[in-house]
């Protein structure tokens, strides 16, 4: 009972603030997205339609309250917007009734994250969303990680704050999540402001990492193996110390593959999967949905995976199994023109990622838009190399990743339009700004949204008479 009325009382703060300062209401719905207190509750939440409520208010409170500093055109926003439509056309030769329940889910998830960069704009918003994620992640892979180091874990147990197979309780997508939260804490105990920062405070943040990562290992998913190793090379090559990132990273593996390399002998099937009768269902349903995409390039809609039928090496015949990749999920579904905006998505993604962190990380000041870009990237890194083996391809957390890329975009544009100048500073010009050379009037730089000087610039302008 203790629960559900916390419960009760954090939705209804998300939804009084939000009055007051409207992208609380869409951290809000973030959080009922991700965490789902209507599925943990016992009373009251779970007889709500809390997501509904959350999501109108939300776009009621930016409309009516919030229209300003709109984010430039970007690829990223277009494409979200095409997935919507294209989404909702493929309905129209959808394979199956059912269709139209993942279609529901489908474009909200996608339909919300486009929403997103309209209303989180500057850095407190950006970090406050980033937060939240990964605190409503934390609610299940804490608890799941601590158990995991005690007792073990083990294929398809519910150790987490939710039941049943599906969401954060099925083991796949809890840790490809978990995988995905890893970096983006790390990031938070670096440059988190919302938070202060002491030493304990950046030591739970990387304790919530590691668990994050005991969590992924501990639901025994092949994927997940796959996805730490991506994210531990993708961290390995962003990182400007990587000798003490090699010693620090193989200290946590030992530890944690010490803890339980007993319980992870199921594993062993990801490289000898001739004979294991899940990775054979796996690739027969990808070659089974090759040949459907050449017959119907456009997909069959949402949930076109039931009328699969195809027979293993043993003569045993499977009707109906699940797509058990993003890749071939989106391809099945949506055709070859949704994969191509997938892939599309991706790209641009990567790129915009990329660049704005070599801009950034030559300026102190944005140091965190670059580190930010990074984490963002490793996540990305577990997410489409474990996604390859876990139908995750229209979660929300990709799309929350696709919409942050977009708001640090939009940020660091409305910096440079604030100070044109100001970016074709290197950071030599910088330091002689700061020791008071003849470069100072390049000196005035954006933080947010306040104009930053370097320290004592009002004296090198007054007369020299005055001197």
């Amino acid at each position: 009972m203790l629960r559900s009325l916390w419960l009760l009382g954090l939705y209804l703060m998300f939804l009084g603030l939000g009055v007051a300062a409207p992208f609380v209401m869409t951290l809000g719905y973030v959080w009922v997205d991700s965490f789902r207190p209507q599925e943990v509750a016992w009373f009251i939440l779970n007889e709500l339609p809390v997501s509904l409520i959350m999501g109108g208010g939300a776009f009621a409170s930016y409309f009516l309250l919030d229209r300003r500093s709109p984010p430039p055109l970007q690829l990223l926003s277009v494409l979200q917007v095409m997935f919507v439509i294209w989404m909702t056309t493929t309905l129209l030769w959808a394979e199956v009734p059912s269709a139209w329940t993942k279609w529901d889910f489908a474009v909200k998830a996608v339909g919300f994250a486009a929403f997103v960069p309209l209303v989180i704009r500057s850095r407190v918003q950006i970090e406050a969303f980033i937060t939240t994620w990964v605190f409503s992640m934390a609610a299940n892979f804490i608890p799941f990680g601590v158990k995991v180091l005690i007792s073990g874990g083990g294929y398809g147990q519910n150790l987490g704050l939710q039941g049943g197979n599906g969401g954060l309780a099925e083991g796949g997508q809890l840790s490809t999540f978990c995988l995905m939260a890893a970096p983006l804490l790390l990031f938070l105990g670096k440059h988190g402001q919302l938070l202060p920062r002491l030493p304990k405070i950046n030591a739970a943040y990387a304790g919530c990492a590691i668990l994050a990562i005991v969590t992924a290992l501990g639901t025994h998913e092949r994927s997940a193996i796959v996805g730490l190793v991506a994210l531990g090379f993708f961290m390995f090559l962003r990182s400007r110390r990587k000798f003490l990132y090699v010693l620090l990273a193989g200290v946590l593996t030992i530890a944690i593959l010490g803890k339980m390399v007993t319980d992870l002998e199921d594993s062993r099937s990801i490289v000898n999967y001739s004979s294991d009768n899940s990775a054979l269902v796996r690739l027969g349903v990808w070659r089974w949905t090759l040949g459907y995409a050449s017959t119907h390039p456009l997909g069959g809609s949402f949930n076109a995976f039931n009328i699969n039928t195809f027979v293993l090496p043993d003569g045993t015949v499977q009707y109906g199994r699940a797509w058990h990749s993003i890749y071939f999920e989106m391809l099945g579904e949506l055709g070859w023109p949704g994969l191509i905006m997938f892939l599309t998505a991706i790209a641009s993604t990567y790129f915009s990622l990329l660049r704005l962190s070599r801009k950034c990380r030559k300026l102190p000041e944005f140091a965190w838009v670059a580190d930010m870009s990074d984490a963002i990237l490793s996540g990305l890194a577990a997410y489409l190399t474990a996604g390859a083996f876990v139908g995750v391809a229209f979660q929300p957390p990709f799309w929350y990743f696709v919409s942050m890329a977009v708001c640090l975009r939009a940020y660091v544009t409305r910096a440079e339009h604030s100070e044109p100048r100001r970016w074709r500073v290197t950071a030599q010009s910088r330091e002689a700004i700061a020791t008071g050379a003849s470069t100072w009037r390049e000196a005035p730089v954006m933080l947010g949204e306040e104009p930053l000087r370097a320290p004592g610039w009002r004296d090198r302008i007054r007369p020299r008479a005055e001197t």
